[in-house]
């Protein structure tokens, strides 16, 4: 069964339900007669996306573009050629994507259509509660960086907003085309694509035009690409969870910071063609963005990169829903290789800010607080001298900036700056020392800026420092945030001069599924450095199997679990299934039924004894129920069928295996499938 049969949730086919028009000219479609626009969804309007039928060919695309005055049409052509079909986007200057979308529903060449949705980026404004570099302890990286730190001939493509390949901890994990000479202006290797050293940038302007610089244009694939494989070990900045992987730029941003489904479809052909074409071994493309509005070519493109052996890891999104009712796409797409993550804090817990989904959302990882790589310049950095001591701080979201040498000035306390009363005359022109609780940081800074403080300090109030926000841009002083411990040791000392430094820098803390999506991607990236010898689908197996189980996830996200990237690394054993549905001939009731057959692989020297094998199924109206339990002595050379007969011909059935030891810990989780 081909990668694509094997679907973990039911399948979504996208259909634009149009009243059907003649190609010449007609009057305007009523309001709800096409629903993307009667639901106000975001796309570029005069733009469609086609997939047209079996042997039709681009000049049957040309003649539609010609009749539709759409111009030349833009072809797919890995998508083209692997489908045996044309898949184009057309655009017009002179109808609108309601008008093109009524018009080709209509034509008999015509086999699917969408708009050309834009997605947005998944990162928040940053939330106060959690550490810097707290998500790498959380999910055992430090331990698996024993086992492995990753290899340089291991690719992970980021589909963003640009990355910035000259960043110090980023040039030397840049992927780099090695038949590519820079800035010559010629396709040197062959491959369709000038210059295309560092990747390629597929959204060059907001007509999405391309050139061969996928420089970041923000920060956000720039901090994408830092956590996953930032330069480790070398004195310098933050690591990844590769510290040797190599990172390829597909920019698919444009400048109004949309991403365009046409532009991301072309950036996946690109990784596809070369891991195919060239022998780059993309493992898995990072896919921090998202939004309403299911396309099915964006689909199939992602199916194709997994037909590639590609893992596409997507953000789950930040609107805090429930992605099972309401779809958040790409991360929605029901496809193999897609891995939708979440986002938790420090305690574990779902992120506010997280979309879930029990039966879209697959695993969840750090998402709040991340520190990780952005553009020289764009991040900020901070620091307090006290006496002998140099405290770390934090930049409060629109904090005020310090020269380079910083601002020394008085620090005086000032209780938790709740009221004026609570600041001293002499703390105009000082620094005001303030305790975190009770009001916000906004309401905290203002007063003490309405005091004349020249810079603020906020103290946890509990362990730990924070990352917080000032909740809108202002010419607000520098305000920064320390650890309850330091912030105590500062307050004790009483009046004294301290230097508090707040500068631009090349690092910053961010917040957001976008910012899970990466541990993930990166995850992936070390356990191909591990195991070179494993398909995607063996990868993703161990990633879900090493999985923590927590009971704040069970009934959120389809694992239940989060990125436990030690325990994925050293998963030694590995379930992996495949059912199909069969017609019962032999039974008094002639029904359908499924075939489940299941194989276990224990690494050499596993020291996995007495487990028992539980076969679960689902439908779209019910949980997983209990069919089977197989004990280790029943496996036939580590393999075993199941039939589960008498099913229904119109539901869709859903199993996954799971595997647990003696001690009932779940050591072993399949991939899902559903038929």
């Amino acid at each position: 069964m081909n990668a694509r049969g094997n679907r973990r949730r039911p399948a979504l086919i996208f259909l634009l339900l149009l009243t059907v028009l003649a190609f010449a000219t007609g009057p305007e479609l009523e309001k709800d007669a096409l629903m993307p626009a009667a639901s106000g969804l975001p796309y570029a309007d005069g733009e469609v996306l086609v997939k047209l039928r079996a042997g039709t060919t681009m000049g049957t695309a040309a003649v539609l573009a010609a009749e539709l005055e759409a111009g030349e049409p833009r072809e797919f052509r890995l998508l083209s050629a692997s489908r045996q079909r044309p898949y184009v986007l057309l655009r017009s200057t002179r109808r609108s994507t309601r008008q093109l979308l009524a018009a080709l529903q209509a034509h008999p060449a015509v086999e699917a259509t969408s708009p050309n949705y834009r997605r947005r980026r998944q990162r928040l404004p940053n939330d106060p509660r959690f550490f810097k570099l707290w998500g790498m302890a959380k999910i055992k990286a430090p331990e698996a960086w024993e086992r492995s730190t990753g290899s340089a001939g291991v690719v992970l493509a980021v589909i963003d907003t640009g990355v910035d390949y000259a960043h110090e901890d980023l040039a030397g994990n840049m992927w780099r085309n090695p038949d590519e000479i820079p800035g010559n202006g010629i396709d040197d290797d062959n491959n369709g694509f000038r210059d295309d050293v560092y990747g390629f940038d597929f959204a060059a302007d907001n007509g999405g035009g391309n050139d061969s610089d996928p420089m970041d244009i923000d920060d956000h694939g720039t901090h994408v690409a830092g956590t996953m494989a930032a330069v480790g070990d070398n004195g310098t900045g933050v690591c990844g969870i590769n510290w040797q992987a190599r990172i390829m730029a597909l920019k698919g941003f444009r400048p109004d910071m949309y991403i365009y489904d046409s532009d991301c479809i072309e950036a996946i052909e690109y990784a596809v063609m070369m891991k195919r074409e060239r022998g780059v071994n993309v493992v898995a493309i990072n896919a921090s963005f998202g939004g309403d509005g299911e396309n099915a070519l964006q689909e199939e493109a992602i199916a194709e990169a997994g037909d590639a052996g590609i893992a596409f890891v997507c953000a789950a999104g930040n609107d805090g829903t429930d992605n099972d009712a309401s779809g958040f796409y790409p991360a929605g797409y029901d496809l193999p290789n897609i891995i939708a993550v979440a986002a938790t804090g420090e305690n574990d817990a779902l992120a506010s800010f997280s979309n879930y989904g029990a039966g879209t959302v697959d695993l969840a990882a750090p998402g709040v607080g991340i520190l990780s790589t952005v553009p020289a310049g764009k991040g900020q950095e901070a620091w307090l001298v006290s006496g002998s001591d140099t405290f770390d701080a934090n930049p409060m979201e629109f904090s005020g900036l310090t020269a380079t040498a910083g601002l020394s000035r008085l620090c005086y306390e000032c209780g938790r700056g709740l009221t004026a009363a609570d600041f001293p005359a002499a703390v105009s022109g000082n620094i005001a020392l303030i305790e975190r609780g009770v009001s916000t940081f906004e309401q905290k800074a203002t007063l003490a800026q309405s005091a004349g403080a020249a810079g603020v300090i906020v103290y946890n109030n509990e362990a730990g420092n924070f990352n917080g926000t000032l909740g809108t841009a202002r010419d607000w002083v520098p305000v920064v945030s320390l650890s309850r411990e330091d912030g105590l040791k500062v307050r004790a000392r009483g009046v004294h001069t301290v230097i508090l430094t707040n500068r631009l820098g090349n690092y910053k803390l961010a917040n957001g599924t976008s910012m899970a999506a990466p541990h993930v991607a990166g995850a992936l990236g070390l356990l191909a450095a591990q195991y070179p010898g494993d398909d995607m689908a063996k990868r993703i197996t161990r990633l879900y199997s090493g999985a923590d189980r927590l009971a704040e996830l069970q009934g959120r996200i389809r694992t239940g679990a989060r990125l436990n990237l030690l325990r994925s690394l050293s998963q030694s054993l590995v379930l992996s299934m495949t059912v199909s549905r069969r017609q019962a001939s032999a039974w008094v009731i002639a029904r359908e039924y499924a075939e489940i057959y299941f194989v276990v692989e224990k690494d050499a020297g596993a020291l996995v004894s007495g487990e028992t094998y539980t076969i679960y199924r689902k439908t779209d109206s019910g949980g997983y129920q209990s069919l089977k339990s197989i004990g280790a002595a029943e496996l036939q050379n580590g393999a075993y069928t199941y039939h589960d007969k008498y099913l229904d011909r119109d539901t869709k059935y859903t199993y996954i295996v799971q595997a647990i030891n003696a001690q009932g810990e779940v050591i072993a989780l399949s991939d899902e499938q559903t038929i």
